[in-house]
């Protein structure tokens, strides 16, 4: 549950009889105060992370167009690469559509009278056996943190075959990630709160009996201040920040006095520091195998990174590349995919590789014939040449049909 949620849980519950609440800063520190800010701040880092990483390796990907077998570029090339709408190009329309299946467990496309695809923010999926289920309450610039939005709801009422939809899991898996990471939450807290008390200071506040009657003044509403407000005030605010704050100063009436029964004899030693740490390597872990990323990537180690994204590749880009160009081949060409008319997203581009790295493998691509000069000069990450000698197919005479008869050279004996 993100900050923004606890935070009007916690409004909510003064919203009493229907009546309009200010927020004033007090509420906001109360808030704060609860240590509810902190709330599963770790799990939330993770699966940040973890969505960004699958994001921008799908934004890498080329998604390539065919018509009749042969590599197009027309304006669904142009959609699904550079410019799916007018406010969004391709990589911010791929980054909140992994967002939507990682947060939602699904996803929702659909089309504006100009063609343009937008994902929806809201919808109500009304689901028939027998019928296209339908989709209404269709709202798009709905929940956006990024700044001030204007929501438009579509009217008409969509059809299952008028709209692209992705569905991830048969169960939500953020779901049960929630239930996992708040019991790691709970962890991790006790691990910082051994941490903190480990090199913490250690007093006795004395209180004479003259403080329990003596005058404390008036509240803001003209009530008397009484002992017990003061003692609350003593140990909730003043104490709390004072054993936080590096240099502070400790305000006390007359009959409380403090005195301090130990400094820094017990120091934060590297257990505490490694229980701390290993709670945070566990949330990861536990979201890295959520989302079928390899733990190494989602912790940003750099050890054997080509092998751990190719696994990466293998079991997280690939499904979910597969997942959405299978979509998108069902609801925007049909049956046409049986005669060579379709998409594809081309996931050999997300790892990078250099132009020495495939300097041998470019040159038994381009003399088996399997490859032109301008498709391995596309692999490698240069651009096309696009002449008539880049497009042909060069075959050596290594790739001969056995048995084929060969052709003397000069000089030579025919066999």
């Amino acid at each position: 549950m993100s900050i923004f949620s606890n935070f009007w849980k916690f409004i909510q519950g003064k919203l009493l009889g229907g009546k309009t609440y200010q927020v004033s800063s007090k509420d906001i520190e109360d808030f704060t105060d609860s240590n509810k800010w902190n709330e599963l701040y770790m799990y939330e880092f993770a699966v940040q992370c973890g969505i960004n990483i699958i994001a921008n390796a799908l934004s890498k990907c080329e998604v390539r167009t065919f018509d009749k077998w042969n590599e197009i570029k027309g304006d669904q090339y142009y959609r699904w690469n550079i410019e799916p709408n007018r406010n969004q190009n391709a990589n911010e329309f791929m980054q909140k559509i992994v967002w939507s299946l990682i947060y939602k467990n699904e996803c929702l496309i659909v089309q504006d009278n100009s063609g343009a695809m937008l994902v929806a923010d809201q919808f109500t999926h009304r689901k028939y056996t027998f019928e296209d289920d339908t989709f209404e309450n269709v709202t798009v610039c709905q929940d956006d943190e990024s700044g001030v939005t204007t929501p438009f709801t579509f009217s008409r009422k969509f059809k299952m075959s008028d709209v692209i939809y992705y569905k991830m899991n048969n169960r939500n898996i953020k779901l049960l990630m929630d239930s996992i990471a708040s019991g790691y939450q709970e962890l991790l807290e006790t691990a910082i709160t051994k941490y903190n008390k480990s090199g913490g200071e250690r007093g006795i506040i004395n209180i004479n009996a003259s403080a329990v009657s003596a005058n404390y003044g008036t509240n803001p509403d003209g009530t008397t201040r009484t002992f017990n407000q003061v003692y609350a005030e003593i140990m909730n605010k003043y104490f709390a920040n004072y054993f936080k704050s590096p240099n502070a100063v400790l305000p006390l009436w007359n009959g409380f006095s403090y005195q301090q029964t130990g400094t820094e004899a017990s120091k934060k030693s590297t257990s505490e520091i490694k229980d701390v740490f290993d709670v945070q390597s566990e949330i990861f872990n536990k979201v890295a195998n959520a989302l079928q990323i390899p733990p190494s990537i989602l912790r940003g180690d750099v050890a054997d990174v080509s092998a751990v994204t190719k696994n990466m590749i293998t079991f997280c880009i690939e499904p979910l590349a597969d997942l959405i160009s299978t979509e998108n081949n069902r609801k925007l060409y049909g049956k046409e995919v049986l005669n060579g008319t379709y998409q594809m997203i081309d996931t050999t581009s997300i790892l990078h590789e250099s132009i020495t790295d495939v300097a041998n493998a470019a040159d038994k691509m381009i003399a088996c014939g399997g490859w032109s000069v301008d498709e391995v000069r596309s692999i490698a990450g240069s651009h096309q040449l696009h002449t008539e000698m880049s497009q042909k197919h060069f075959l050596t005479k290594n790739y001969e049909e056995m048995g084929a008869t060969r052709t003397p050279t000069k000089g030579e004996e025919p066999t």
